[in-house]
């Protein structure tokens, strides 16, 4: 909706999402029957940390677009709540603290400068993004001037996941969460940078860390031995169904019957994985039209910037997020 310019639609709809899926609400009979069941059938979804913070932001810059800025900057110190608030699913984000230095840069540099002094600090972020900000900070200090204001861009979307298990060591968690293709990488130059998204995914892996939801991972782990025992049901279901069916057709003289009992019990084993993978996958429900990296400039946009012309051309597609 804000892509096509529904900017008042944007703020009653997301306004709305963000109010009814800030918080986690337990119910006791739906956590303990999902121990025996994929996580998430029964629960709610609770948005992540980041996608509250990025909702408030794309609130935000709708209010900017009908030229209400007070109720702008309202929204985007409610982002900034977001990023902070202690609740069920918290955590500050290195893209969200990004896209806020950029655009308070263009209101007020004061409030722009703690945020581009975090990302300058931040060990989690490449190195690029470090010097890009510690540049942003001298010129604050500095009280240098410069034309332009910051021009924001979502580049793609981000892409599928995939997961594999980890219950022995389990040292981040039980599952590990990866995306199915690379993220873009970090560039920058005097005037733009290219941050991946990459950072969000890690937040979703996070969410079935033990100090983090405890409920969660102890679901996940409580989980495993149904997964195995639906597994043996299921090959046994399959062994049991094959011999029954040779022992029919053994009677009746009829070898393909038999056969077909085979094959049957073959297909009941096969798809017996399917099903243990089903019930042992991780929640992986997310806001998927999202995008890969985010495109911040306050220069031109043509062929002599690096940073996004080395970008995969199935990448390219640019959302602005910004006037």
């Amino acid at each position: 909706m804000f892509l096509a310019g529904c900017y008042q639609e944007v703020i009653t709809l997301g306004s709305y999402v963000r109010a009814f899926h800030r918080d986690k609400f337990y119910q006791l009979t739906a956590e303990v029957i999902e121990v025996a069941l994929p996580e998430g059938v029964l629960t709610e979804y609770v948005m992540e940390s980041y996608e509250r913070s990025y909702l408030s932001i794309l609130i935000a810059l709708s209010y900017f677009n009908l030229d209400k800025k007070e109720e702008a900057l309202v929204e985007l110190r409610q982002s900034m709540m977001d990023e902070n608030a202690h609740i069920y699913n918290h955590g500050n984000d290195p893209v969200i603290t990004l896209l806020h230095a950029a655009i308070w840069s263009n209101f007020d540099l004061n409030v722009a400068r703690p945020f581009w002094k975090k990302l300058s600090e931040d060990k989690n972020v490449s190195s690029e993004v470090q010097s890009f900000s510690q540049e942003r900070v001298q010129e604050i200090d500095g009280n240098k001037k410069f034309e332009g204001t910051w021009r924001i861009f979502g580049l793609g979307y981000m892409p599928r996941l995939t997961w594999k298990t980890d219950f022995i060591k389990r040292e981040n968690g039980p599952y590990k969460i990866m995306p199915t293709r690379n993220f873009p990488k970090t560039c920058s130059t005097n005037s733009t940078i290219l941050m991946p998204t990459s950072s969000w995914v890690q937040k979703l892996s996070k969410r079935y860390e033990a100090d983090y939801h405890p409920l969660l991972y102890t679901k996940s782990v409580v989980r495993v031995p149904f997964g195995f025992t639906y597994g043996v049901l299921g090959v046994t279901t399959g062994v049991a169904a094959g011999a029954t069916g040779c022992a029919i057709g053994a009677y009746a003289n009829s070898s393909s019957l038999c056969a077909d009992s085979l094959n049957a019990a073959g297909y009941i084993i096969k798809k017996t994985g399917n099903m243990v993978e089903y019930v042992m996958a991780p929640d992986l429900r997310h806001w998927e039209k999202m995008p890969t990296a985010f495109f911040i400039t306050r220069g031109n946009i043509d062929q002599s910037v690096p940073c996004l012309f080395d970008v995969e051309l199935n990448l390219m597609t640019l959302h602005t997020l910004a006037r």
